[in-house]
């Protein structure tokens, strides 16, 4: 078997895949600042947080969305409806500063030397939020849990997981199809343990209606009270196994929009925003005292979508014309004033170590005419738009009108395509209805209904770098998140074998040729990656830690120095 260590140094340097809930750094370089500060450190004066005091810190944070009643089958969004969850319950692992994952539940992780099968031993006197102990078998109860009840997201991660067996008084063994090098990952970091005493009478979750008495946990948090549409009451656990929270209250708030959040934090009504602020406030907020700023490059994404089984989409030419058309540097320049990192065409992050350096960016207009004139779209009757199938190529091009910034994105976009006599025309709907359109039901076997859209995806799926392939592959059960249709042998081919591959040289030239393949074939066009800013008053709790790829939203943020990871 092989030790908690070399297995996380082998995934961490040779495959670096970072947990980053729906952006940073995987070298540990993972935090700057709007003032200048050194990476890992927030801009303005912090508060001596080491002095004692009996005051008791309460925390009051906006949000701008109901996140439900934050159970693993009732929480919305992966941002910031996860990052509340996990508040409230512990995964075996937790991601540190640099997005590595660490034992956290879990005493010691090992696992075997062809990687498919996992031995992990939890931390002895660990309690639930109602003083039940927590044991091994409610780790075993809470995997089997969300294999069986699928309709959930963490059945996901679990995916090629065939038994959960008890072989110690604290010990579990998780046995494996196969290969798994991601699956500390995967699923160690990022499943809550939920107690059976609690779950087993639960039958049918994803039909369940729930109030927050099934929400037991043993997080640093329990949640006491939920207004639909108004707030949420957190306390800190004062049992907690690693100590008590730093935080003794949150108060989770909930805005309409960015601007009510934005006043609130203003005038001092609440102490902190989990949403992102927009580039253009960083420097008036970070002006403000006691107000301060804790920013990063994170691992969200912004991206062009098109429907790639149907012309002129199914054409390389015409993806390749539309991706060197896109002037990136010009939408980090201009949407996030230079709070983003230029979208590389092979999907992983310059900042993670496998990016492959040998796939950039290129910005060619006279090329992308080039490939147009020599594939036959020709502008015959001279209307600066080029025809395809004797059809104009004038499409629709679908965002969500609740984001103003990926709003100006498509007007750039707009702009752009013209010059290669492609028209875009910039159609702003409800969330809802552009969420419907790009993924149906959120089942890619329902197909799509739309020719090309704005899109994006929560840090997960590009910290997690095993995930790209649930972005390209044609089998929709392993492609589950391929929004384009896109299906290309080689590709998937290559995605097969990086999925089950436990050799770090061996997995690097995969990842290589894969972000090479994507670059070429261009499944999506890969626009940029924002940074995350996080404005927050400094008076009142100034210990906001930026994880890579995650931001501050996390339990470990409101954790004393020492139970950080």
């Amino acid at each position: 078997m092989m030790s908690s260590k070399k297995v996380l140094w082998i995934l961490t340097v040779c495959l670096a895949l970072v947990l980053a809930a729906c952006g940073g750094s995987d070298t540990g370089d993972t935090t700057t600042t709007a003032g200048g500060d050194e990476p890992g450190t927030t801009s303005g004066e912090t508060p001596d947080t080491t002095e004692p005091s009996d005051d008791p810190v309460v925390v009051r944070a906006a949000i701008n969305n109901d996140e439900d009643t934050i159970n693993p089958y009732t929480y919305v969004t992966g941002f910031p409806g996860w990052n509340m969850l996990m508040m409230q319950y512990d995964s075996l692992m937790q991601f540190d500063a640099d997005g590595v994952p660490q034992p956290w539940l879990a005493e010691t992780v090992e696992a075997s030397e062809d990687l498919a099968t996992w031995t992990v031993t939890i931390v002895d006197g660990v309690t639930w939020h109602d003083g039940e102990p927590l044991t091994i078998e409610d780790v075993k109860f809470a995997y089997d849990y969300f294999l069986t009840n699928a309709a959930g997201r963490f059945a996901r991660d679990l995916a090629g997981v065939e038994s959960v067996e008890i072989t110690g008084e604290r010990e579990v063994t998780i046995s494996l199809a196969g290969p798994s090098p991601a699956f500390d990952q995967v699923a160690l970091g990022d499943i809550p343990i939920i107690p059976q005493h609690i779950w087993e009478t639960i039958e049918g979750p994803s039909e369940a209606t729930f109030d927050i008495d099934v929400n037991i946990g043993s997080g640093p948090f329990k949640l006491v009270e939920y207004v639909p549409d108004q707030s949420y009451r957190f306390e800190a656990n004062p049992d907690y196994f690693l100590g008590a929270p730093a935080v003794d209250e949150l108060v989770v708030v909930i805005f309409a929009d960015d601007a009510g959040a934005l006043a609130a934090i203003r005038s001092g009504e609440v102490d902190v925003i989990f949403d992102r602020v927009s580039p253009e406030q960083i420097e008036l907020l970070d002006a403000q005292d006691p107000l301060d700023i804790s920013q990063g490059p994170e691992f969200t994404t912004q991206m062009i979508n098109y429907d790639a089984t149907k012309a002129p989409f199914d054409d390389i030419a015409v993806r390749q014309a539309i991706d060197l058309a896109v002037d990136r540097q010009d939408i980090v320049d201009t949407v996030y004033l230079g709070a983003a990192t230029v979208g590389s065409p092979g999907w992983v992050h310059p900042d993670k170590p496998v990016y492959n350096p040998d796939v950039a960016a290129v910005y060619d207009v006279d090329a992308a005419n080039a490939l147009l004139d020599d594939a036959g779209y020709a502008d015959t009757d001279d209307d600066g738009i080029r025809e395809f199938d004797g059809q104009p190529m004038s499409f629709e091009y679908l965002t969500n009108a609740e984001d103003s910034l990926r709003l100006r994105i498509s007007e750039l976009v707009s702009e752009m395509l013209a010059d290669i006599g492609i028209e875009v025309n910039v159609a702003s709907v409800e969330s809802s209805t552009w969420e419907e359109a790009v993924w149906p039901g959120f089942d890619i076997n329902n197909g799509r209904n739309y020719e090309m859209a704005m899109w994006g995806w929560s840090a997960p799926v590009q910290a997690n770098t095993i995930r790209l392939g649930q972005l390209v592959h044609g089998d929709p059960g392993k492609g589950f998140l391929n929004l384009t249709g896109f299906d290309d042998p080689d590709l998937n081919a290559l995605v097969d074998q990086l999925e089950v591959e436990g050799d770090p040289e061996t997995a690097q030239q995969l990842l290589n040729d894969i972000q090479a393949q994507i670059a070429e074939k261009l499944p999506f066009v890969l626009l940029a990656y924002p940074d995350g800013a996080y404005v927050y008053n400094s008076d009142v709790y100034g210990d906001w830690e930026f994880i890579a790829g995650q931001g501050i939203v996390s339990k470990v943020s409101l954790l004393p120095a020492a139970a950080r990871p």
